[in-house]
């Protein structure tokens, strides 16, 4: 059964109008007709609906059972991401979505190479996220905050966040897990500076280490997710 995630006031009725990407990818590229069903999902819940009209710029489905999404991580787990060139953060944000990510919080450091990141840039992040939740069958689509200084990261993350460090040589990231949400932060394409080691240290982080290779930035986030999540997910 083909799954859209929707804005949560569009399962507060039976009657639910589906347009735009959703109407289209119903009406045009699935070629689904009155009788079908679909399910719905927002912010963890869900329903099946049976669609009762179809017109080529919008859909409406009439729900008939709700229900709680049951795939969903038993942890929820922030990601601090650091903006990199071309579309490699792209490549994170859809990997650690279908792997359960809950937030994701882009960051800046000083040997960032790309700087900035734009409302344009921001928004195709969050369709490519809601894409992938729905490829991956989720119950609810990551949260992509807007993007943080260094200095301010440790703000808006949990307490004990992990930094994944190559300079780190004792604790190993899967030692270090808490049992409960978390979240996990990885470095640039420049690495981060023993000064910003320290600071994030001073505010409570934990510096772990992912093993004796060096990995590239979008390496070290999927694989660190992929991790915790296999881990703490039972």
């Amino acid at each position: 059964m083909h799954r859209f995630i929707v804005r949560a006031a569009a399962l507060e009725h039976d009657s639910v109008t589906l347009d735009g990407a959703h109407g289209r990818q119903i009406a045009v590229v699935l070629r689904m007709q009155p009788g079908d069903e679909i399910t719905l999902v927002s912010g963890g819940a869900e329903a099946i609906a049976v669609i009762e009209s179809v017109e080529p710029d919008h859909v409406i489905a009439r729900i008939r059972e709700r229900g709680g999404a049951t795939n969903e991580p038993k942890i929820a787990l922030t990601l601090g991401l650091p903006l990199l060139r071309g579309d490699r953060s792209e490549e994170v944000v859809e990997a650690v979505t279908q792997l359960g990510a809950s937030r994701i919080v882009p960051f800046t450091s000083a040997r960032s190479v790309v700087r900035s990141l734009s409302g344009a840039k921001r928004s195709r992040w969050e369709r490519i996220a809601r894409e992938a939740a729905e490829t991956a069958r989720r119950g609810r689509v990551p949260k992509i905050e807007e993007p943080h200084e260094w200095e301010k990261l440790f703000d808006v993350l949990h307490k004990g966040a992990l930094v994944a460090w190559e300079g780190e040589a004792l604790r190993r990231f899967r030692d270090a897990l808490p049992r409960s949400d978390m979240s996990l932060v990885v470095g640039p394409e420049g690495g981060l500076r023993p000064d910003e080691i320290e600071f994030a240290r001073e505010r409570g982080a934990v510096t772990v280490s992912l093993g004796p290779r060096n990995l590239r930035s979008e390496t070290a986030a999927i694989a660190a997710v992929a991790q915790a999540v296999a881990a703490l997910d039972r």
